[in-house]
């Protein structure tokens, strides 16, 4: 569905004179200003940093859990809520 959307907007866009593509250019930017930024977490040193600090626990022999364990944490936190 999003790239019949994108080639529908590009079609258009490569209709416009150089005025409709100035103004269709302002309601985009007045458009993506109301939005919130998307949150990359790669991005993101602190996560990044976190995640590096896990994978070499886990290289250097941390302990770690399985899935099923994992499931049932998360499954008793839950409930207690």
């Amino acid at each position: 569905m999003s790239q019949v959307i994108n080639k529908k907007l590009f079609d258009a866009i490569d209709r416009l004179n150089e005025q409709q593509k100035k103004e269709v250019l302002l309601f985009a930017g007045n458009f993506l200003e109301q939005t919130e930024p998307i949150y990359d977490k790669w991005e993101d040193e602190s996560f990044v940093t976190e995640m590096d600090s896990r994978y070499d626990y886990y290289k250097n022999g941390g302990k770690m859990i399985s899935a099923a364990e994992s499931e049932n944490r998360i499954t008793t936190i839950l409930a207690k809520k």
